[in-house]
């Protein structure tokens, strides 16, 4: 694979749409891609024959379409060739995809990354994807026109094939692909109209789905190389904790063993295989240090959120931001004005709710595969953000950055979790203690559960101010661990609340006046990182149940309060009314059943959902959850399906028992067993209704998950009168039926 030289840094949204067309002609090949500053070239890697960022169409009749951004279980590895390829107008049976690697080929024009984060991979690489396979696609008429001498408004294509319709002339792309090499890149590619479209929109077979099932498809930990070393940490119980010494010679002379090395937070035993390293990591004769993360206690750390509610003084504001208005700076809330709703109201709610801490639990575990030389680094690694992985290996090696190739495997889960680079540094750290080999670092289950970027746990107390049978104020403040803070986010300053835990406190998009959010820092040191829906994880929660309760106050259907509150957004009123039709909310249900609603909306998708529940002595059973879903221009239904459903699973797996506990600063829990996801058998039945959509794609991987929790707690509320304020609700005392 060629790995660029091109390194230039590019501003978000600084690319025009007009310029970022590349031809690189090569022997027998027809390959485009995308260079970051729009220029058009031609010739770069001319005879080499290697694939250049996206399209390589061989003499063989392969079309190879590498996919920029990392396959996680989200369908991508297929949904982002096939846009390319429906432009293209490529037969799908011809398509090959190519896993990524990492290169400033692949670096999105929109965010200036190459990264696999936010549900963005669709939205930000649809409108380029398909720029490029219209491109090939007239280049490759052009070659055909040329080669019969007829014009080329006479010409189609079609399967993989061109045809000029008056003579019945037929030529594949293998054949003209040399050729087209040498056409000049249209500037402006004429892209189908959406009635045009043969693969976009359509259910079609996954690309990976045969080596999936089979055992073939190359995960992060089925990665071999020859020669391969395997390596295995030993770690400190606290989080965040540290080495203070070890003896390497108290495990060398064991079976297998080859060297012992510090790496980032931990010590790593390399070996032949892995038990051999796992054993010999377990007998290391270890010190670590106290980690800051000493003393915590997850009751304690309760009672210090509860306080710092209280806290004016630290409370920093979080502003609004005009959804409407991209790119339009943020308004100041009005606290005053919300303050004095508050004051004036006929009735006021005091609502405290609370969230725990919790980990990712991707089901493959933390793993990378590093070969380090003086020369040159290596990496075979599921990772969410190639480009900082790639620098983060440069850095540890003092090798320069075009030294290092990362190639991304299948990853199984992400989650936000291998964003993260914990697992990649200590991997290249310990390949460098053993220069020449290859050393597969992988972490065990309990490793993964009890070393995790967490999501924070928060409380929140959102006061609400009743007047006239309508929402006259509302007021939330929210107490937590900034992610921001701990990983020093560049764009977090001073007196600015978190947005990754304030935002979406309180839903702009509901029509009522006077909110405000503000935020308390609490700045304990436990990793934190990005949990698969980000804000929407918690505040969907906070939210959606302060909807339901002010609706409750009220004595207004839940349903209808909603409705009267997005009469200003019809996208939005249609999903929330579909979600409720099709659960049939106002019909009838047996004693003891309870529906209860929600909405979600970010990643440019919107979801709304109605949870059926009962509960009998303590037993919570979730018999239905119904979704209604709008993420733009769909790719593929099918798929979408299946992330919605995963999602939903997600998030009912955490509403239900999801919580991580902390005793002297140590993780309590270690695996499935105290941290499991939902079984089969406490499934509810699914009901899925997609809306057609004409908006641009937006995000489905995380978009079913912030709803889940809410319309669950409502219905139990709609079920029993028990208003449920804490998650999980296993800590509330309900068991899952």
């Amino acid at each position: 694979m060629h790995q660029s030289t091109d390194k230039r840094e590019q501003t978000p949204g600084q690319v025009s749409r007009r310029g970022f067309l590349q031809g690189t002609a090569a022997a027998g090949a027809l390959v485009l891609g995308l260079r970051l500053d729009g220029v058009v070239s031609a010739g770069e890697h001319a005879g080499e024959g290697r694939f250049s960022a996206f399209l390589e169409i061989t003499e063989d009749g392969a079309i190879r379409i590498t996919t920029p951004t990392s396959e996680l279980g989200q369908g991508i590895h297929t949904n982002l060739p096939r846009i390319l390829a429906d432009e293209l107008d490529a037969d799908w049976a011809d398509v090959e995809v190519v896993m990524p690697h990492a290169d400033a080929a692949f670096v999105s024009p929109i965010t200036g990354r190459h990264r696999t984060a936010n549900s963005e991979s669709v939205a930000i690489y649809f409108e380029q994807l398909r720029t490029v396979g219209a491109a090939a696609r007239e280049m490759l008429i052009a070659a055909a026109a040329l080669q019969w001498d007829v014009p080329a408004e006479e010409c189609r294509t079609g399967l993989s094939h061109v045809r000029h319709e008056p003579s019945g002339r037929e030529a594949g792309y293998a054949s003209l692909a040399a050729a087209a090499s040498a056409m000049p890149v249209p500037e402006e590619p004429r892209k189908k109209r959406p009635e045009e479209f043969t693969l976009i929109g359509k259910p079609i077979q996954r690309k990976d789905l045969r080596d999936t099932v089979s055992g073939r498809t190359v995960f992060g930990i089925d990665v071999r190389q020859p020669g391969m070393l395997y390596a295995a940490l030993r770690t400190p119980a606290q989080a965040a904790a540290g080495v203070k010494r070890f003896n390497a010679d108290s495990v060398m002379g064991m079976p297998g063993v080859v060297a012992v090395t510090e790496v980032d937070g931990g010590v790593a035993v390399i070996a032949e295989g892995f038990w051999q390293a796992r054993q010999a990591a377990e007998a290391l004769d270890v010190e670590f240090t106290q980690g800051p993360a000493a003393g915590l206690d997850t009751e304690s750390m309760r009672e210090v959120l509860q306080q710092a509610l209280d806290d004016d003084e630290a409370a920093v504001p979080f502003p609004d931001v005009d959804t409407q208005n991209p790119g339009s700076p943020p308004r100041p809330l009005d606290r005053a004005a919300s303050e004095q709703a508050l004051a004036q109201a006929q009735q006021t709610l005091t609502l405290d709710y609370e969230v725990p801490y919790l980990a990712h639990l991707t089901m493959e575990p933390m793993v990378c595969t590093a070969q380090v030389t003086d020369e040159a680094c290596r990496l075979w690694v599921p990772s969410q953000q190639p480009d900082r992985g790639r620098e983060a290996a440069a850095a540890i090696t003092g090798l320069p950055l075009e030294a290092v190739t990362l190639n991304i495997t299948h990853a199984g889960g992400g989650f936000g979790r291998k964003w993260e680079l914990d697992f990649l540094r200590q991997s290249v750290q310990a390949a460098a203690a053993v220069k020449g080999r290859p050393v597969q670092l992988l972490w065990t289950r309990e490793q993964d559960v009890q070393h995790d970027f967490y999501r924070p746990g928060f409380a929140v107390r959102t006061r609400v101010a009743l007047s006239e049978g309508r929402i006259a104020g509302m007021y939330s403040r929210i107490s937590g661990q900034s992610i921001w803070g701990f990983q020093k986010h560049p764009m977090l300053r001073p007196g600015m609340a978190d947005p990754t835990a304030a935002a979406l406190l309180i839903y702009d998009i509901y029509d009522f006046p006077n909110k405000y959010i503000d935020y308390v820092e609490v700045p304990w040191s436990i990793p934190v990182g990005l949990w698969r829906s980000v804000t929407l994880s918690q505040n969907a929660f906070f939210a959606e149940s302060a909807i339901d309760e002010a609706a409750a106050a009220l004595e207004r259907d839940p349903y209808e309060l909603r409705r009267d509150l997005l009469a200003a957004h019809p996208r939005i009123l249609k999903v929330l009314d579909t979600a409720a039709q099709r659960a049939g909310w106002g019909d009838p249900r047996p004693e003891g059943r309870g529906l209860g609603i929600a909405i979600s909306h970010g990643f440019g998708s919107i979801c709304a959902q109605v949870a059926e529940v009962s509960i009998e002595n303590d037993r919570l059973r979730v018999h239905r959850l119904t979704c209604a879903f709008d993420c733009g221009r769909q790719i593929d239904p099918d798929m979408i399906r299946a992330q919605m459903e995963g999602g939903m699973i997600y998030g009912l797996s955490a509403a239900l028992r999801g919580d991580i506990n902390f005793r002297d600063g140590a993780v309590v829990e270690s695996n499935f067993h105290d941290q499991p996801i939902l079984r089969i058998q406490e499934t509810p039945e699914f009901v899925i209704e997609l809306i057609d959509s004409d908006a641009a794609p937006g995000g489905a991987g995380e978009a079913s998950v912030p709803a889940v929790a809410p319309a669950v707690a409502n219905a139990i509320y709609a079920a029993s009168g028990r208003r449920l304020r804490r998650l999980p609700f296993s800590a509330s005392g309900l068991r899952s039926a």
